[in-house]
């Protein structure tokens, strides 16, 4: 079995800029800090932060995040990164995932776009990924992600774990999208949650929009059966107790 773990989400933990590349800031690149290097041997594939305009640049970008970095780059064009990002993303579903359906937008052409950048993660992720390995999809930026993985390659092992509340289903069922958003999470091995009632939210609105009877523990399809859990996640508790130890943090304070 392989101890490889393939951390997929919106962007990596750097970010490359004009004539740097620096570590990218946020609760995410905290939370995994926590990780085993011992237990697991991380890749890391998402967006680097820009756009840029010559393949030549990329295929080098691409070649020190990769060797460096351990990073696989998704390039997304401006346009891409505006109506999946910036749109879709965060003007309509993280409204409704946090209970503020009164500041909810929507265009079409976002839901395209959506689509395309799910895809083109997942063809990233195909390129990358072997047999053995565990693919571990983060956020709401890719819900599609875990559904369109698990069509192309069955016996791929699948996580995906949602870093913002999932509101009840009176509240989601007013995004446009609700059941391929659903059905696109529902692609993983293990779905995770913060907290025991987003999963039970979760159940109530695969039940009534997809019409599949959910357990608390899993919900069963045709194709394959998705395991449901709780995993609250924090900060790296053990790198915070060590700084409080150390002679600088005594010096400073």
């Amino acid at each position: 079995m392989s101890n490889t773990l393939i951390n997929v989400s919106n962007r990596l933990p750097v970010t490359v800029e004009t004539d740097k590349i620096r570590k990218s800031a946020g609760g995410l690149v905290a939370a995994l800090n926590g990780l085993s290097k011992e237990q697991y041997t991380t890749k890391w594939i998402g967006w680097p932060g820009a756009a840029f305009a010559e393949t030549s640049r990329e295929r080098e970008i691409e070649r020190v995040l990769t060797e460096e970095y351990g990073c696989v780059p998704v390039f997304l064009s401006k346009e891409d990164v505006e109506a999946h990002y910036e749109g879709f993303s965060n003007s309509s579903l993280w409204p409704l995932l946090h209970y503020l359906p009164n500041y909810l937008r929507y265009d079409p052409s976002w839901w395209e776009h959506y689509q395309n950048v799910n895809r083109t993660f997942a063809e990233k992720v195909l390129e990358n990924a072997h047999a053995d390995d565990l693919v571990w999809v983060h956020d709401y930026q890719l819900m599609l992600l875990p559904a369109l993985l698990k069509v192309a390659a069955p016996n791929l092992r699948i996580g995906f774990f949602l870093h913002t509340p999932f509101p009840a289903y009176e509240i989601f069922r007013c995004h446009p999208r609700r059941r391929e958003l659903v059905a696109g999470m529902l692609g993983a091995d293990l779905v995770g949650f913060h907290t025991f009632g987003y999963l039970r939210h979760f159940c109530d609105s695969v039940q009534r929009l997809l019409g599949i009877e959910a357990e608390l523990t899993h919900v069963r399809s045709d194709r394959h059966c998705t395991t449901l859990g709780v995993y609250p996640i924090g900060i790296n508790a053990v790198k915070f107790e060590k700084t409080l130890n150390s002679a600088e943090f005594h010096r400073r304070r």
